[in-house]
């Protein structure tokens, strides 16, 4: 290969798909999907000649060295997909603890492989991830409203209200006609849900009294639960590697002690421990409404959250 013919290659530009928002993530489009007997098959369990797995739809929920292949060489496993009834885009990892142009980068990669498999001819529903809130800016870009999207709710039990509000903006922004959840979804979630088990989609049901979900599976957000699944050190129960929770914590005591009442929609929020209220309430206030353009009056959502921001966490 020469040098011009490697500049021009389409693997090394990744610009041929159209993109939206900041960072032009490449567009995966709104497709009809068929809704009825949803199932998923992992990436890592597919084969040639699987008949008996031909209607499921594969799933990218695994370690990324298990399906970086797609990314960097994606032409070869096409024929071997291809038998399969569609595909979930490649959810690339993109926790809180990297570096912020990485996780827009993996961002970037999940969408390029969602759209190149579709211009292939691929049936592709868009998996949606999220982690601390600045990521909102980018991280539903890429994908249409009105969508079939997936998301998982594996691994993220102790950061149920972390979860809860980048689903809550998922939600409000994307407006999907459908969300498939892999695993149980939690009772405060929104939306058409299609629940697909982890259990029957990994045949572990018989082996559930004695298998940890949890502990043995990563969600690949900004969240690493359990750093035994990975390996790492450190004890597990918390946001970030080595369990390191970047929230305060609630504080117990009535409602009216708290400043509990604040707006619906931000609830399921918390501080960061580096802020005070007046921060926390400009944090949410500036992400809702835009930078400044909103009333800090004695009754205004703004003060409010400031209030409850200072009494209701430590």
């Amino acid at each position: 290969m020469t040098s011009e013919e490697f500049r021009n290659n389409p693997l090394f530009l990744r610009n041929q798909f159209d993109g939206n928002g900041t960072f032009e993530m490449p567009v995966i489009q709104k497709q009809d999907v068929d809704l009825d007997n949803v199932s998923l098959i992992g990436y890592d369990k597919t084969k040639s000649g699987d008949k008996a797995g031909a209607n499921s739809f594969v799933h990218f929920f695994l370690d990324d060295y298990k399906f970086e292949v797609i990314w960097n060489d994606p032409e070869p496993r096409l024929e071997k997909l291809s038998q399969y009834r569609g595909v979930l885009s490649p959810q690339f990892s993109t926790y809180y603890t990297m570096p912020v142009p990485l996780q827009i980068y993996n961002t970037f990669r999940s969408r390029w492989c969602g759209a190149y498999l579709q211009s292939k001819g691929f049936k592709v529903i868009p998996t949606v991830s999220w982690g601390l809130p600045q990521s909102y800016w980018y991280c539903f870009d890429g994908i249409e409203k009105g969508s079939v999207v997936a998301v998982s709710t594996l691994g993220v039990r102790k950061e149920k209200d972390f979860f809860l509000q980048g689903y809550s903006e998922m939600l409000r922004r994307l407006k999907p006609k459908a969300v498939i959840c892999y695993n149980t979804p939690f009772d405060e979630m929104g939306g058409n849900i299609i629940t697909v088990s982890y259990e029957e989609t990994n045949n572990t049901e018989h082996n559930k009294s004695s298998f940890n979900r949890d502990s043995y599976y990563i969600k690949k957000t900004m969240i690493v639960i359990d750093s035994t699944a990975k390996g790492g050190g450190g004890g597990g129960g918390g946001g970030g590697s080595g369990g390191k929770n970047p929230f305060k914590s609630p504080k117990s005591g009535s409602g009216k002690e708290k400043a509990t009442d604040v707006p619906s929609w931000a609830k399921g929020n918390r501080p960061y421990k580096n802020e005070n209220g007046n921060q926390f309430a400009k944090r949410l206030c500036d992400e809702r409404f835009g930078k400044g353009n909103y009333d800090k009056g004695p009754r205004s959502d703004f003060n409010r959250i400031r209030k409850w921001g200072d009494r209701g966490f430590e």
